[in-house]
């Protein structure tokens, strides 16, 4: 009894309990937690080509602002210049910078390069127009003070007649129009050809000015290479810095104020990008900023790690194309300190390459660094002990051989297809990429017979396009003496002296008859008297285009992707020919074992594409070639180096900053002022007065030289640009 009792107590004492903690807190049901949503952060689009957009200024700007904004997007990794000022860009790849404008620099051309080491290269032009006066207009009215932007369609000694975008303006000029063309010293009007762009300053029906705007710079650009040493210039703030790239071409520039110093003692053995500026008035070459390699890997590495944390689709793309890029970036870091010459500190710099990719490469799941090597097979090991692999030795065109083993297991690709490493063969050319450490190759490609170097390649493709038209036939004077041509590509029409020209039609000789006008024409013609040499009237199939360029590699037998075109806008396009392939080469029926390297691949050239069983197939159906005309140079000597056949090397700047590498032999001509000299006389800054050479070779046939400038040496110490 007492136990029930003592139970009871108990009970009551618990809910007397409860009962007075739910006066105090009211109980609530217990919720699931819901997770927090990640936050999506935006991240700019990236891609594995380099990129370029501009988003200030705007295309023709006039502003009354006192300063211009350029902004915009590019790779992280690349190296970005504005008007010669570096301007590197965040993680997302952005950029900005600004420039004061002023009367004295009006217009201003804003000159946007961007490139990377991988040889990747983008530019934008801008012109910007500052108009700050009462009583302006910031669009061209006919009254007051404006400004327009077109392209010139006439020039006579008083008028000028501009196709702007809201159609042709006709404005009067005379002796007091200033006009500006890069290169000439005191042009007039006149001296403006037509289809020349153009920045006009006018007032009311009058042009006060007119600059002819270059569609790429000229006066600023890039070139990535290793230190390979420096001096002084006599003047403690002014020093000289030494770079070679990949190629063996060697420059020599001057670096002023803080950069000198950067460069006391330089880093001999680094690979950078410096950022060069010409001077024409005083020929100096001057280092205005620089870019180290490493540098712009790390960049890519922090682009990654943005991206990484971003949570987007965006960012899963660019995480893609960011490795790629970092990818190949420490390949042509790599390749070049290991492939160059050695230097005092190339093992250093090695070194700390490796060091450095290992790291990042190795956070981002990628392995070890490689390098690539292009170049001849000189010798081949059957055998390493007891396996397949072999050791083949491969001498690029500069610097020294490399040993890579290649195992049976190596992919080798000949023309896209898979072949057996034990394929190889001496004097083969191929580009093998190895890992560093050990040497072993882990891809080989056989290149297609021999082939053009780059520089030829590039500035051949752009010749293919002189003294050629192609357009309509509109007029056949009396005994066909003179024909016109309207250009499809600038819709001028064009006269031609016929005379002893060579007529095709659809392939076959041909003559002059009336019922040719209105036809589709392509036309060849010498540039300097307008003599009609080539005309052909000929009507494409539904599945042919036309294609031009030069030829870059070749294989005289059948077999596919035989005949590579490197074509004007730069791209490398592979065809086939058979022996069904018609070949004409300066008017003449030739074979395919007439074809060189070098040859120009005319405008009226015709392929087919087909689908096969491997995919489409592109033919060559009509090969129309010319040879090219001797290659003219004028400029400045930036690098002189030998090589190791004895021949001496000059790399040369021309008006347009493209540094072009020439071979010099005991065949030169040289001379200076009448005296004949030889290679040893040579010397960094000498002028090139005139100079003539082979476009495929490079080698040298004529060397008239000029003494330096005599403000050469002295705008060295005023750091004249």
């Amino acid at each position: 009894m007492h136990r029930q009792r003592w139970v009871i107590a108990l009970i009551m004492v618990v809910l007397g309990l409860l009962a007075a903690c739910s006066s105090e807190t009211k109980v609530e049901p217990t919720l699931t937690p819901t997770p927090k949503a990640k936050t999506v952060q935006n991240v700019a689009p990236q891609s594995q080509a380099l990129m370029l957009k501009l988003t200030s200024p705007e295309t023709n700007l006039i502003t009354d602002a006192k300063s211009v904004s350029v902004t915009g997007i590019t790779s992280p990794d690349a190296t970005l210049s504005v008007n010669g000022r570096l301007v590197l860009p965040n993680a997302d790849g952005i950029f900005s910078t600004e420039f004061e404008l002023s009367d004295p620099q009006n217009p201003l051309v804003v000159n946007v390069i961007a490139t990377s080491i991988a040889g990747e290269y983008e530019s934008i032009v801008r012109p910007v127009v500052y108009l700050n006066e009462p009583n302006t207009s910031r669009s061209y009215s006919g009254a007051g003070k404006s400004a327009l932007f077109g392209i010139v369609t006439s020039v006579t000694p008083s008028e000028m007649i501009v196709n702007t975008a809201s159609g042709p303006v006709t404005l009067m000029t005379n002796a007091s129009t200033v006009v500006s063309i890069h290169g000439w010293d005191a042009p007039l009007p006149t001296n403006l050809a037509n289809g020349t762009l153009v920045t006009v300053m006018t007032d009311g029906k009058h042009a006060l000015s007119a600059l002819a705007v270059l569609t790429r710079p000229a006066r600023t650009r890039h070139f990535t290479g290793i230190i390979i040493g420096s001096g002084s210039a006599g003047d403690p703030e002014t020093r000289t810095l030494t770079l070679m790239d990949d190629s063996g071409r060697q420059i020599t520039a001057t670096a002023i104020g803080d950069l000198a110093q950067e460069f006391n003692p330089a880093p001999v053995g680094k690979l950078v990008t410096v950022v060069l500026k010409q001077n024409l008035t005083t020929g100096s070459l001057v280092v205005t900023a620089v870019d180290w390699a490493l540098d712009a890997a790390n960049r890519i590495y922090d682009a990654l790690v943005l991206n990484q944390s971003a949570n987007s689709p965006e960012s899963t793309t660019n995480i893609t194309a960011l490795r790629w890029r970092l990818v190949e970036h420490g390949v042509r870091n790599v390749s070049m300190l290991v492939n160059g010459q050695p230097y005092d500190g190339s093992e250093e710099a090695i070194s700390g390459a490796n060091e450095v990719y290992s790291k990042i490469f190795s956070e981002h799941h990628i392995g070890a660094p490689a390098a690539d090597v292009t170049g001849l097979v000189t010798a081949i090991a059957t055998s390493i002990g007891a396996s397949e692999t072999r050791l083949v030795t491969v001498q690029p065109k500069s610097g020294q051989p490399v040993k890579v083993k290649i195992s049976g297991a190596t992919p080798v690709a000949l023309f896209g297809e898979r072949i057996k490493s034990g394929q190889l063969d001496l004097a083969s050319r191929i580009t093998v990429r190895y890992g560093i450490l050990g040497n072993n190759a882990t891809r080989v490609t056989v290149m297609a017979g021999n082939t053009l170097t780059e520089v030829s390649s590039t500035q051949l493709a752009g010749r293919a396009g002189r003294g050629e038209i192609q357009g309509t036939l509109t007029d056949v004077g009396d005994m066909a003496a003179v024909i016109t041509i309207l250009d499809r590509e600038t819709g001028q029409q064009v006269s031609l002296q016929s005379a002893g020209a060579v007529i095709f039609k659809n392939g076959q000789q041909a003559e002059f008859t009336s019922s040719m006008r209105g036809e589709n024409v392509y036309a060849r013609f010498d540039p300097g008297s307008y003599r009609l040499l080539e005309l052909e009237s000929v009507t494409l199939r539904r599945n042919e285009e036309n294609v031009s360029g030069v030829v870059h590699s070749f294989i005289p037998k059948v077999t596919n992707g035989n005949l590579t075109i490197r074509m004007p806008d730069g791209r490398l396009r592979s065809f086939s020919h058979d022996s069904e392939t018609s070949i004409r080469r300066d008017g003449l029926s030739v074979s395919i074992h007439d074809v060189r390297l070098g040859d120009l691949v005319r405008p009226n050239t015709r392929v087919s594409s087909s689908v096969g069983l491997n995919g489409q197939v592109q033919e060559i159906g009509f090969l129309s070639l010319k040879a090219p005309e001797p290659g003219l140079i004028t400029g400045v000597i930036r690098g002189i180096t030998g090589d190791s056949n004895g021949q001496v090397r000059v790399t040369v700047s021309n008006i347009w900053l493209d540094l072009i590498s020439l071979k010099v032999s005991s065949n030169t001509a040289i001379t200076l002022q009448g005296r004949k000299l030889g290679a040893q006389d040579l010397e960094i800054g000498q002028g090139i007065a005139a100079g003539s050479y082979d476009p495929v070779t490079m080698e040298v046939g004529i060397l008239a030289l000029r003494p330096p400038k005599l403000s050469d040496r002295a705008s060295l110490s005023s750091g004249s640009s």
